[in-house]
């Protein structure tokens, strides 16, 4: 949806179908119903000191994630020098599969 006062929502109709594909669906309409609000500023803040230039980084890609491509992940894994898994997903696999995100990280 535009953002409304400098603030972008997901459209309630559309959430699931973009945003948890793969999240059970009154679990996906409770996370579209509390969406909570985050300002367009965010995306031009700067960093001063980003952490992934000199500590270890792990990446998990959502394959099916319609957020944000999955080659824009994979870009932005690199440019980290993450240590990179993949897993069939949404952008909400975190909530959708917790025990698979768990082990990616904490097993490679």
């Amino acid at each position: 949806m535009p953002p409304q006062d400098g603030f972008p929502f997901l459209d309630l109709t559309k959430f699931a179908d973009s945003f948890a594909t793969n999240v059970e669906p009154g679990l996906a309409a409770f996370m579209g119903d509390s969406q909570a609000p985050w300002g367009l500023d965010a995306l031009n803040g700067a960093v001063s000191n980003a952490s992934w230039k000199n500590k270890p980084s792990w990446y998990l890609v959502a394959t099916d994630d319609k957020i944000i491509p999955p080659d824009a992940l994979r870009s932005m894994a690199k440019r980290a020098g993450a240590t990179v898994a993949e897993a069939k997903g949404s952008h909400a696999i975190y909530v959708s599969q917790p025990e698979l995100v768990g082990r990616q990280v904490f097993v490679l």
